[in-house]
């Protein structure tokens, strides 16, 4: 198999581990060669997934000490790099606020969008395509797709309130991306999100973004 999916495969195993509690945050993964016999990978592929895994805030690797699954509630660590109470939050939580803020959004964008900004939303969705076997630049591409459209629906209310519960869709839509074949699923959703934007059709587009939305607490779940 490819290095680089091998590496996917990686990441999505230690956050399948993460998730169901057999690695827990704050603890130290075991040494190099034991987590290459338990992943069945090789060094150099382990590392890119390591890397990988640390891109996405999952894990921090400490030069001379070892590496450690990132422990969210940790005092120690920037305010800013971590959402508030993070531990206390639910996937299902985030979920909503994300539907109370970008369902509006999207019935705005449907009205408001120019021609700029779509031809911009059709350029992120050519970033997904060409990123749906690397994992971290896919929720990169995932999460400018979001923003974008509920930065074209310019309500400036609703835009101040999605950057305010972005880290927990930051780290959230890690957890609920364990699982092999979501970012064609996710791809599938956000290209019909675009076409309805497209013929400003806001009932299409809402009721695929809410579908959108559920598939990833039932994903996270599966």
């Amino acid at each position: 198999m490819d290095k680089e999916l091998l590496g996917i495969k990686v990441v999505r195993k230690v956050i399948s581990l993460v998730s169901t509690g057999q690695f827990k945050q704050g603890q130290k993964l075991p040494a190099e060669r034991l987590l290459c016999e338990t992943l069945g990978v090789s060094r150099g592929t382990l590392r890119q997934g390591l890397a990988d895994l640390q891109s996405l805030g999952v894990i921090k690797i400490v030069p001379r000490s070892g590496i450690y699954i990132k422990k969210y509630s940790d005092k120690k660590l920037p305010k800013k790099v971590l959402p508030p109470n993070f531990k206390d939050v639910s996937l299902k939580d985030i979920i909503n606020a994300r539907k109370i803020i970008e369902i509006p959004s999207l019935e705005f964008a449907c009205e408001k969008a120019t021609k700029e900004e779509i031809k911009l939303l059709s350029t992120i969705i050519e970033k997904m395509e060409k990123a749906v076997d690397d994992l971290p630049q896919f929720l990169q591409s995932d999460m400018s797709f979001h923003q974008a459209i509920v930065a074209m629906g310019k309500n400036l209310v609703l835009v101040t309130a999605f950057e305010a519960i972005s880290e927990y869709l930051k780290y959230s839509q890690v957890y609920s991306s364990m699982h092999e074949g979501e970012e064609e699923k996710a791809l599938t959703f956000h290209r019909k999100i675009f076409d309805a934007i497209c013929e400003k059709d806001a009932k299409q587009g809402c009721k695929v973004l809410g579908q959108h939305l559920d598939e990833i607490v039932v994903s996270y779940k599966f």
